[in-house]
């Protein structure tokens, strides 16, 4: 599995990344903008998410801005 977290609380992330790692490859974000471009960037490399955990309430772009991104 391809897993991607997207989630502004270091401590969260971290955890959630040590928990995910036995489930498959993990990738991070520390926001929706950063989030939104790794989602588009594993679309384009054709190795696309399995699933991704995003957090709602975050900087610069929420977890609602980040799903309606293309």
């Amino acid at each position: 599995m391809h897993l991607l977290i997207v989630e502004d609380d270091r401590t969260s992330r971290e955890f959630l990344s040590a928990w995910c790692a036995s489930y498959g490859r993990v990738d991070t974000a520390a926001d929706g903008v950063e989030g939104a471009m790794a989602h588009q960037a594993a679309l384009m490399s054709g190795d696309p998410y399995t699933m991704i955990f995003l957090d709602i309430m975050m900087p610069l772009l929420d977890g609602y801005g980040c799903l309606e991104q293309p």
